[in-house]
């Protein structure tokens, strides 16, 4: 793997897991557990359709997702559920992306976050059977997917397409200056490496 791609794993999986430890931490002490799930997936996927046009590799948004557990875990007090779903919005994105080959890209964010969503709130209920999930059985995992995951679905079927762009047009002023891409590698490393030296440090 380029070094650009690693670089990009990196500082993408970091910038995901500062997302879920500020806005995320901040947003459900405050009791927002209704607009959390949402505003922290759109969020999600806006990072990961500017990181793959960036790190063009199926696997990559996986990776991410990965590293961005990890850093909640590393910042936060362990909340494996939330940690669950950051992993499989991250697989979500990967396995419909590899599939529609990167095509329709509004669909992409649509069918990936319902995916995402689901998976989750069937495992957590029905696999790691966590109590705050297996009272309510069915009906929170439908309200789960149906109204929340909806609700992300539809704002990432936006999402992803102008992030795609967005990524794309920095992309090509980069790829036509050669300069400018060396710095850009060289400033990813440096916030890359700031990113994770922050994270390990708030452990001692």
């Amino acid at each position: 793997m380029k070094k650009e791609y690693v670089l990009g794993v990196l500082f993408f999986g970091g910038l995901w897991g500062i997302s879920e430890v500020a806005l995320g931490g901040w947003m459900y002490a405050a009791e927002m557990r209704q607009a959390a799930p949402v505003v922290l997936a759109v969020i999600a996927f806006a990072i990961l359709s500017v990181a793959r046009v960036f790190v063009p590799l199926p696997g990559s948004s996986a990776s991410i997702g990965a590293l961005a557990m990890l850093f909640k875990s590393l910042n936060a007090p362990f909340f494996a559920c939330h940690m669950l779903a950051i992993f499989l919005l991250g697989a979500s994105f990967d396995i419909v992306y590899s599939l529609a080959r990167g095509r329709r890209k509004e669909l992409i964010g649509l069918t990936s976050t319902y995916l995402g969503f689901a998976l989750f709130a069937l495992i957590i209920t029905y696999v790691v059977r966590y109590s705050y999930w297996i009272g309510e059985g069915w009906p929170k995992v439908l309200r789960y997917v149906g109204i929340t995951g909806t609700i992300a679905a539809l704002c990432n079927a936006v999402v992803v397409p102008l992030g795609d762009r967005l990524a794309r047009h920095l992309s090509n002023r980069a790829l036509g200056r050669l300069p400018l891409r060396a710095w850009a590698v060289r400033a990813v490393s440096v916030m890359a490496a700031a990113i994770w030296i922050f994270a390990l440090s708030r452990q001692f």
